[in-house]
């Protein structure tokens, strides 16, 4: 018995050190939730006799579970790039429309369609709100982003200003300094 106990050790650290290496290997990866791994002991039991609550027959891997702790937020240089601080995921859905898919990878562009998505093609999904400021959770659509409100931005070359100046304030006779508001105030 002491053979297979240290074996059923050796088979949980091989399974320990496959989630570390994923873990490692998924550092880089944009919304990655690590891995841990959860072990439990074998007690030694038959069909035939009483259980009984015999340590050390062994370990075994009970489950490997996801981590869902908030990670780093960093910027990046895609103007719809998304992130989450706190609980939360993105809702999303599949191209063809029948799964819904929940990420915390805020890495999105637009799609031939002008709807927002993910690498794979899945659409970002939003919820639309009332003139009161409440959004109605119930009912998500994808999110479209018309293709007239994205461009570049054109810098002004021309203003003009259309002013009543009050007639009792003082003429201020110095050079405009934009850190002293004494020379526009």
């Amino acid at each position: 018995m002491s053979f297979y106990t240290s074996l059923t050790g050796l088979n949980s650290a091989t399974a320990q050190l496959a989630v570390t290496a994923n873990n490692i290997a998924n550092v880089g990866t944009a919304g990655f939730k690590r891995s841990r791994a959860d072990f439990g002991d074998i007690f030694s039991t038959s069909p035939l006799q009483k259980s009984s609550s015999n340590i050390g027959q062994g370990v075994s891997l009970k489950q490997v579970s996801q981590e869902f702790s908030q990670g780093n937020v960093s910027t990046s240089g895609n103007s719809l790039d998304l992130a989450i601080t706190g609980d939360g995921f993105f809702p999303l859905k599949s191209p063809d429309g029948l799964q819904d898919v929940y990420t915390r990878n805020g890495s999105f562009t637009l799609n031939d369609q002008n709807n927002v998505v993910n690498s794979t093609g899945q659409r970002l999904m939003a919820a639309s709100v009332d003139s009161s400021g409440k959004a109605d959770l119930t009912n998500l659509s994808a999110l479209i982003i018309p293709p007239k409100t994205s461009g570049q931005a054109v810098e002004t070359t021309k203003i003009q200003l259309g002013l009543n100046l009050p007639a009792d304030s003082s003429v201020i006779n110095v050079d405009f300094n934009r850190a002293n508001p004494a020379t526009y105030n």
